[in-house]
């Protein structure tokens, strides 16, 4: 008896290592893995209706007939859900001068809550910006381009985030 259940049991994990190599087979094989971190602004921003307000004497005075600029300021993920309302494939080059994941205090992403000997520091940093660089990329042409300004911390991290094709 101790023997077929001893059998059984091994079988039984026989199957699961296949079908867990089936799975791992179905997977990317090479790419850019990371813990996600929820954020509460991504939370709100799906059950809320965010609306920009203008604000007369921040206006940007320009000739009116040179192009209309805008300048939003606020939590760059409400920027940016609001926008792709408005200028989804529209946006010919933006420009983001991101947080570096340096410890940074006067930031919204808090850089100090990082710890520099948490394993998953870069986790957190790729799950901030992956959310938001998916909502730039939806406002660019086809023939558009983000430039991104960012420090030896984070490029290794980023360059494999920009080159992940989804």
């Amino acid at each position: 008896m101790v023997k077929e259940n001893r059998e059984l049991e091994i079988e039984k994990l026989k199957a699961e290592v296949e079908w867990l190599k089936k799975g791992l087979k179905e997977r990317k094989k090479y790419g850019l893995v990371w813990e996600e971190k929820p954020e509460e602004v991504v939370e709100m921003c799906k059950e809320k209706l965010l609306v920009l307000k203008e604000i007369k004497d921040k206006e940007i005075i320009t000739d009116k007939d040179k192009p209309v600029n805008l300048l939003i300021e606020g939590d760059n993920y409400h920027a940016l859900s609001v926008l792709n309302y408005t200028h989804a494939g529209k946006i010919d080059v933006i420009y983001i001068d991101p947080p570096y994941n340096t410890g940074n205090k006067d930031f919204i992403f808090n850089d100090k809550y990082v710890d520099p000997e948490d394993s998953y520091r870069h986790s957190k940093w790729i799950s901030f910006m992956e959310k938001r660089l998916k909502l730039a990329k939806n406002l660019l042409k086809d023939t558009g381009v983000i430039f991104i300004s960012i420090d030896d911390n984070e490029v290794a991290q980023l360059k494999l985030l920009m080159d992940n094709p989804d």
